[in-house]
């Protein structure tokens, strides 16, 4: 395969011709892939470097044909990008890996250095799509003029080359996940057909700056690797990190560069790079970990409903694998499902047309408790359900108040238990004791779902919530996901700081009232298993 126009790197791995005929599925009349008939060869990796069209930067690609390829035989493209900080895939995978399953499966490759990262040039800029967005685009229109064997749907939306829309799906977790996000909103194209984004964000605003606190320790993490060479942080990403640190606040600028790279801000209409006539229809499996604490699932929460509302086929899908460092990672799986063979079959059935494929993978799967073997199936997520009132609280704030949270039982499971699986939702009053609304300072305080059982307490998925400031607050606690037992309690935890997620971000020691009401997301506890 000849791409005369690009630089061609090392890494080269061609195979010999053999002379068996070939078959890539698909095939008759459908539209989509289609079988050859002719020779069949090993399929190549070749490194690929673009020039972007935006500022020359290098745009470092890897191609990973399908395994097999025959002449004749075109077959479905999926794109690939790595989390914050890391780097393509450069070489053939492994056969039991989700991307060595699909290249045996006939699917090719582009694995994507996003900008700023390893290989490629430019600044990161958390997925800018003025920026990454343009490059990843580029990228697209580089596999439509250079892969004689990409497949195409010839009733599909034709992109300008007379062969309809071309059949594109992409995998990727993180900073993975966004790519994937970005490109299906501002692609006036429409080019991916099928997505997996996995443990990715929806507000950028509500991942880093909940409740308008900074949680320290992700941003920290995080900027430590768009540091490392031969990563290259962007300069305003950078001075965002210290204006966190130091002063606990974020900027207008610096709010508005996080909010121009979510997917909310194409969601709410606000993004004037969302392709023209706004976001259309799409297939998509979203997986989120539901112990995540830097993009917990009320990010996935809210891209589902997004997604979901332009009529494509959007499945929500939980376990218990995600960043994991200061929580542990349980299974990437829910019950009995894993998220590789439900991603797998998705391709299957959304690029090869393989009808029924991904029938075992339910609408919503909710893992419970913290390793993913429990769960349960529902058609909707519950957001708030079960009305608790909540009498005044004397609630000490600062990182001292971390030291001894007030603990408020809210629930207790009845005779055949119970489950707790959605987003509770608390409506509540701070204020000063003895100036009320009127209250001076910047008081912050940490909400979380406790579950007590046989006497001891667990912070269900270790989710913690900051409020900051007084008057009337009306918010999405993180969800939560535990089966209760008969006797088991759930607790509203209360307390001013949390060091493992928050250090520094916990204002000064001082006191408030809250009250109000909170509202549990209580569905049984005969809700299917999957």
């Amino acid at each position: 395969m000849n791409y005369p126009t690009y630089l061609r790197l090392g890494g080269l791995l061609l195979g010999g011709l053999l002379t068996a005929c070939g078959s890539s599925g698909g095939g008759g009349d459908a539209p989509g892939p289609v079988n050859g008939g002719g020779e069949t060869r090993d399929g190549v990796v070749e490194q690929i470097v673009l020039d972007s069209a935006v500022d020359g930067e290098a745009i470092a690609i890897t191609l990973i044909e399908p395994t097999t390829v025959t002449e004749g035989a075109t077959y479905p493209l999926i794109l690939h990008s790595h989390g914050y900080g890391g780097s393509r895939q450069t070489t053939r995978p492994g056969d039991d890996s989700l991307m060595g399953r699909l290249l045996n499966a006939g699917y090719g490759v582009i694995s994507i250095d996003e900008r700023g990262h390893n290989e490629s040039g430019g600044t990161i800029r958390i997925l800018d799509p003025a920026l990454e967005g343009q490059d990843l685009l580029q990228v697209l229109d580089w596999a439509e003029a250079n892969l004689d064997w990409l497949a195409y749907d010839p009733t599909g939306l034709d992109t300008g080359l007379g062969k309809g829309n071309p059949l594109i799906g992409a995998i990727g977790g993180s900073y993975g996940g966004g790519y994937q996000l970005l490109i299906y909103a501002i692609d006036a194209k429409h080019r991916l057909d099928a997505i997996a984004p996995d443990i990715t964000w929806h507000d950028l605003r509500y991942s880093l700056f909940s409740g308008n606190v900074f949680k320290s320790f992700w941003a920290t993490l995080l900027s430590a690797g768009g540091n490392l060479p031969p990563n290259t942080q962007d300069a305003q990403v950078n001075q965002g990190l210290l204006e966190g640190l130091t002063l606990n606040m974020l900027s207008e600028d610096n709010l508005a560069l996080l909010y121009q790279n979510s997917p909310a801000s194409h969601c709410n209409g606000d993004n004037a790079f969302t392709a023209p006539g706004g976001l259309t229809a799409i297939d998509a499996f979203i997986t989120q970990s539901a112990q995540d604490t830097l993009f917990n699932f009320n990010d996935a929460y809210h891209n589902f409903r997004c997604l979901s509302e332009q009529g494509g086929d959007v499945r929500l899908f939980t376990k218990a694998q995600g960043h994991g460092v200061d929580n542990g990672d349980g299974g990437d799986h829910c019950g009995d499902i894993e998220r590789a063979d439900a991603t797998f079959a998705w391709f299957e059935e959304k690029l090869y047309g393989r009808a029924n494929v991904a029938d075992f993978v339910p609408p919503i799967c909710l893992m419970l408790g913290g390793s993913g073997d429990d769960a349960v199936v529902v058609n909707a997520v519950s957001v708030g359900g079960t009305d608790v009132a909540l009498e005044t609280m004397s609630v000490t704030t600062g990182e001292v108040g971390g030291l001894s949270p007030i603990h408020v039982s809210v629930y207790t499971a009845p005779p055949g238990g119970d489950v707790v699986a959605g987003i509770p939702r608390l409506d509540i009053t701070v204020t000063d004791p003895l100036l009320g609304d009127a209250g001076v300072g910047d008081p912050i305080f940490f909400l979380s779902l406790t579950k007590r059982s046989e006497g001891t307490d667990v912070v269900l998925q270790n989710q913690y919530r900051p409020v900051r400031g007084y008057g009337a607050f009306s918010i999405e606690l993180n969800g939560v996901f535990a089966r209760l037992a008969e006797g088991d309690e759930l607790l509203l935890t209360v307390q001013g700081g949390v060091l493992d997620q928050y250090a520094g971000s916990s204002g000064l020691v001082g006191q408030v009232n809250v009250e109000g009401t909170l509202s549990l997301p209580l569905i049984g506890p005969a809700a299917p298993a999957p």
